[in-house]
C-alpha cells in the first residue's frame, strides 16, 4: 500500500490472513492501516529513499512496549465488552468513510515513525504536530456525526467552541481540547497522566526540566507540579493538559522571537532531537488513544 512519499507492507511471517480487512495490500483502507502502522505491525518503508523499517512499538499501550507477534491481538483485551472481530467489523463497514481525512492522517503518522525510527526527532516531531493539528476539527466532527440526539450534539459542538474561547485558544486546537475533556468524561484515562522523561546528562536536566515546567506547562513554583513529577527527571502531565504541552512546546520552540521573554533557548534546550526524543512516544500514545475513542464512538459502543 502506497501512502505520499512511504509504502506500507506486511512484516515476514505475517500473522494476518489475506482475507483480514487489516491485511495490507493494494486494497487497504487507510483507517485499518492507521491502526496496524500504530500498533507497530508493519513494514515501513521510505520510497525516496528505499529505507525501510520494521514498525514494533505499540503505541496504543502506555508503555509503548514492542509489538513482538507484529499483530492486533491486543485488541482482544484492550476495551472491555470489545474484541478484534469488533474492530474489523468496523473497519468493514466504514471502508468509504472519511478516507480522504484518515489519508492525510496516516501520511503524517508514517512520516512521524519513519523520522522516529531514524532517530530525527525534531522532524517527527513536526509531522507529529501537523497530525495533531489535522486531526483537531475532523475528529469532533466525526464523534458529533455519530449521533441520535441533534440537540445534545448541537450543545456539545456549542460548548466545545465556548470552552476553547474562554480559554484562548482559537481555532482547530482549543475545539479540540475542549473537546477531549468531552470524549474522555467520565474515564480512566481522564486521571492519567503521560510522563516525560529527561534521560540526558545530569548537567542538562535542571535547565530542561525548568524551562519545561515553567515556559511550556505554565508551573510556576514546584506548588504547580502534579504529585507524581519528579524534579529533575520527569514531568507528570495530565491527560486532558497533554493538548497545551504539545500546542505550547511547539509555540515555545519553533515561534522563537527576541520580543518574549518565554521562548525555550538553546541554553535549555541543548539539543532538539534530544529533546523531542523525550516527547514523541508520548505524544503518540496520546493521539493513538484519542484515535481509538473515537473509533470506538463510532461503532456506537
Amino acid at each position: 500500500m502506497r501512502i505520499a512519499a512511504f509504502s506500507l507492507s506486511e512484516p515476514l511471517s505475517s500473522p494476518f490472513a489475506e482475507q483480514s480487512p487489516f491485511f495490507i495490500d493494494l486494497g487497504t483502507t487507510e483507517l485499518a492501516s492507521l491502526f496496524r502502522v500504530l500498533a507497530g505491525s508493519s513494514v515501513l518503508t521510505n520510497l525516496s529513499s528505499d529505507i525501510s523499517i520494521a514498525l514494533s512499538r505499540n503505541y496504543f499501550l502506555g508503555d509503548y512496549g514492542e509489538n513482538l507477534a507484529h499483530d492486533l491481538s491486543f485488541l482482544n483485551k484492550f476495551e472491555e465488552g470489545l474484541k478484534l472481530k469488533d474492530y474489523e467489523q468496523h473497519v468493514i463497514s466504514t471502508k468509504f468513510r472519511n478516507r480522504q481525512f484518515y489519508k492525510n492522517l496516516l501520511a503524517e503518522i508514517c512520516a512521524t515513525l519513519f523520522n522516529e525510527g531514524k532517530e530525527k526527532h525534531t522532524a517527527a516531531f513536526l509531522h507529529l504536530y501537523r497530525a495533531y493539528e489535522h486531526l483537531s476539527y475532523a475528529f469532533p466532527m466525526i464523534y458529533a456525526a455519530k449521533t441520535d440526539n441533534y440537540v445534545a450534539t448541537f450543545e456539545n459542538l456549542r460548548k466545545w467552541m465556548v470552552n476553547a474561547d474562554k480559554q484562548g485558544n482559537v481555532g482547530e486546537l482549543g475545539f479540540h481540547k475542549a473537546f477531549v475533556s468531552t470524549l474522555f468524561k467520565g474515564l480512566p484515562e481522564i486521571s492519567t497522566t503521560l510522563d516525560i522523561h529527561l534521560n540526558c546528562k545530569d548537567e542538562y536536566k535542571d535547565k530542561l526540566f525548568d524551562g519545561l515546567a515553567k515556559k511550556v506547562l505554565g508551573w510556576k513554583s514546584d506548588t504547580d507540579y502534579t504529585s507524581t513529577t519528579a524534579r529533575p527527571d520527569k514531568l507528570s502531565i495530565g491527560f486532558v493538559n497533554f493538548h497545551s504541552f504539545i500546542v505550547n512546546l511547539r509555540n515555545r520552540y519553533f515561534h522563537y522571537s527576541s520580543a518574549r521573554s518565554d521562548n525555550l533557548s538553546l541554553e535549555e534546550v541543548v539539543d532538539s532531537d534530544m529533546l523531542f526524543s523525550f516527547v514523541n512516544k508520548a505524544g503518540l500514545y496520546y493521539v493513538a488513544t484519542i484515535f481509538n475513542r473515537v473509533v470506538i464512538h463510532q461503532m456506537g459502543k
